[in-house]
């Protein structure tokens, strides 16, 4: 019985389970976004920012109004980016990404993760003491591509409010959401790009 008691209290396991109660009331999505590139290549970052919208299972649409605007929507299967200024448009297709994305985040259980990754939990008192997820991968096919990953959790409805992606070249592009909104009326023509309604 102790045992169980002490599995049980785990913190990783205890914000899993909380953190999923929470999204699986969550619909819709609508929120601005702060997004921040460093580059190995360039002297300074570059700073965008935008509008998020969201709808589960999975369809999403960044819109970047500056510094360049564009449009980048995506669902289970495709990634599409749209530059107006240009009239260019590209189509990606990310049918394995996602997969993978699946299988090692959206479907794992906190023993699956750890598997894959080495996770840190904390509270970071410099982002409204927030829970911060550090993760290292494990598996040589992610750290391929990706050398970390943190994520900051709102410690009250468990929204994720910030993440960041370190990778391999010593790159890395933050991302930082603002003014969420949670199940509100979609934007008609949202996912035009998507080809879907509204």
């Amino acid at each position: 019985p102790a045992g169980r008691a002490a599995r049980a209290s785990d913190p990783l396991d205890d914000l899993f389970a909380r953190a999923k109660a929470a999204q699986a009331g969550v619909h819709t999505l609508v929120a601005s976004f702060t997004e921040t590139t460093r580059s190995t290549l360039l002297r300074e970052p570059v700073v965008a920012r935008g509008m998020l919208v969201a709808e589960m299972p999975l369809r999403v649409v960044m819109t970047y109004t500056s510094p360049v605007p564009k449009t980048i929507a995506l669902d289970e299967k495709h990634l599409v980016v749209d530059w107006p200024a240009r009239r260019d448009r590209e189509t990606i297709d990310i049918a394995r990404t996602q997969r993978l994305v699946q299988q090692y985040f959206e479907d794992a259980s906190p023993a699956r993760l750890r598997q894959t990754f080495r996770i840190t939990l904390a509270t970071d008192a410099a982002f409204h003491d927030a829970y911060r997820l550090d993760m290292v991968p494990r598996r040589q096919q992610i750290a391929q591509g990706l050398s970390r990953l943190r994520i900051w959790i709102d410690g009250t409805d468990f929204a994720m409010l910030r993440m960041e992606m370190a990778y391999p070249s010593g790159d890395s592009k933050v991302l930082t959401l603002s003014d969420l909104r949670k199940n509100v009326p979609i934007p008609p023509g949202a996912f035009a790009l998507l080809g879907g309604a509204p």
